[in-house]
């Protein structure tokens, strides 16, 4: 049996139906295309909010935090985690720092501090670059024996409340103090407790070295330190490096109020 065509008036309703839908999609659509457009310029916003606000304030400023915490995260996995760890923790072995707690090498830990680290980094041969001194391979060149290396661990491990011999940490006082043998207080200072300016790290508390033995201070004053970080001044655009040193210093600032 062959149907019957359909009526007109099925045929019109049907047609009316199929523009209804169409419209209906259309301002779905434009629906979707407005709120994409509105993020983008939200998110546009935001990042011309960070490049003008306050560097000391614009971490008060909730909003303009988070959006920064956001963007950062990822960066920071991409560009800085190879380094300094996922957990920001660092990897003493490659001589990345703890970007997590409230001890900085470099500046007072303030977002424009850090903004200027990532921006030039540190020996990086860029003529902004943390580079003002190193810290010399007193036992590779001769300046100082074995022996006198390690009675100047001894007295660094007195400094920073680790047990130690007291007679060799008194001959490592000395050393510490003379200007033609280590010299150390050139640098860090006569109370031992660093020079941000230089990178020179304070030498009083637990977090550069992590053993009774004082192995890692004999390494480095026999060896050396010249830690080399990249400057990312050429490789990621400034709102992304301020929105990276928001990151870190939030980070920082977390780890101070524990």
């Amino acid at each position: 049996m062959i149907a019957p065509p359909p009526s007109p008036k099925s045929v019109r309703s049907g047609a009316k139906r199929r523009i209804f839908a169409a419209i209906a999609l259309v301002i779905a659509l434009l629906l979707v295309a407005g709120l994409l457009l509105q993020h983008h310029l939200w998110r546009r916003q935001q990042w011309n909010r960070l490049l003008t606000a306050d560097s000391a304030r614009m971490t008060q400023d909730r909003q303009l935090a988070a959006f920064a915490l956001a963007e950062a995260k990822p960066l920071y996995l991409a560009h800085c985690s190879g380094c300094h760890a996922a957990d920001m923790k660092g990897d003493r072995g490659k001589g990345a720092p703890n970007l997590a707690d409230a001890h900085w090498l470099f500046g007072d830990g303030s977002v424009f501090e850090i903004e200027r680290t990532i921006l030039y980094g540190v020996r990086s041969e860029h003529g902004k670059s943390r580079n003002v001194t190193d810290m010399p391979a007193f036992g590779l060149t001769g300046r100082l024996s074995a022996a006198e290396i390690r009675n100047l661990v001894q007295y660094l491990l007195k400094l920073s409340g680790r047990p130690h011999d007291v007679q060799a940490a008194a001959e490592g006082r000395s050393l510490y103090f003379d200007v033609a043998k280590a010299n150390c207080a050139d640098c860090h200072g006569e109370s031992a407790q660093g020079n941000s300016n230089y990178g020179a790290p304070d030498l009083t508390i637990d977090v550069w070295h992590d053993s009774d033995d004082g192995r890692v201070f004999y390494d480095a004053i026999y060896s050396g330190q010249h830690r080399i970080m990249p400057g990312w001044i050429d490789v990621l655009p400034l709102a992304q490096i301020r929105a990276l040193a928001i990151y870190v210093y939030i980070a920082a600032r977390g780890a101070s109020n524990d």
